[in-house]
């Protein structure tokens, strides 16, 4: 997961992988690429009665070491603290369930491309930045059936773009790195892909990655 409070220029998408090789594995980021809540600020804002930009800048403060396995209540204490609310419990809560939904619920196009590549019989995995909340919360989703491999910071104690992440991933797959093929939003996330060896492309659209699909021969072309 990743928001556009950490993104910068896009220096990764010229070293974005070329190779023809057919993969054995297609990895997908969460937030981003299949999820994309374009109003959670406003949704986490609104219990709050506070600016949603204030809301995001203090959610992204404090992120990474819910992420890495932090906890919800550490987390929104926090975050809460740096809007000056008091962290009750039930603040908590809701503010919890507000981010999980918004994080695991994919467009209708990430379902559809979810769908088309498990009718192909493609293992997907996804590899995501996530809270173990939103661990849970996506192996009970919809879309849950289409993936076969689930790699989340917050249950590895890693995060991307750390280079272990990529390794242990790799690893655990028993594939050759360059039969994975990743994609994520964040070019700093995918110039580690590429440097652990897998064909890494940063994520334009739906549109996009069906073509690269096609090209490979993992879905039919137009």
């Amino acid at each position: 997961m990743s928001s556009t409070h950490r993104h910068g220029a896009n220096p990764g998408e010229d070293r974005t992988s070329s190779s023809t090789r057919t993969p054995h594995i297609v990895i997908f980021d969460l937030g981003e690429v299949l999820a994309t809540p374009p109003s959670l600020y406003v949704s986490l804002a609104a219990p709050l009665d506070r600016h949603p930009e204030v809301v995001g800048a203090a959610y992204w403060a404090y992120r990474d070491a819910y992420d890495r396995g932090g906890t919800a209540q550490a987390f929104w204490s926090d975050v809460l603290a740096e809007l000056g609310i008091p962290p009750t419990g039930r603040v908590i809560v809701e503010l919890t369930h507000i981010d999980t939904e918004a994080w695991t619920t994919i467009r209708p196009d990430a379902m559809s491309l979810l769908s088309s590549l498990s009718r192909k019989g493609v293992r997907v995995g996804i590899l995501s930045n996530a809270t173990r909340e939103m661990a849970q919360a996506a192996r009970r989703t919809p879309w849950a059936p289409y993936i076969t491999d689930w790699f989340f910071s917050s249950e590895l104690r890693l995060a991307k773009p750390d280079r272990a992440i990529y390794h242990h991933v790799t690893n655990a797959l028993g594939l050759p790195p360059e039969h994975i093929l990743f994609f994520d939003d964040r070019p700093v996330n995918v110039d580690a892909a590429l440097d652990a060896g897998w064909n890494a492309h940063v994520w334009i659209s739906g549109a996009d990655t069906r073509t690269r699909m096609a090209d490979l021969d993992l879905l039919p072309a137009g």
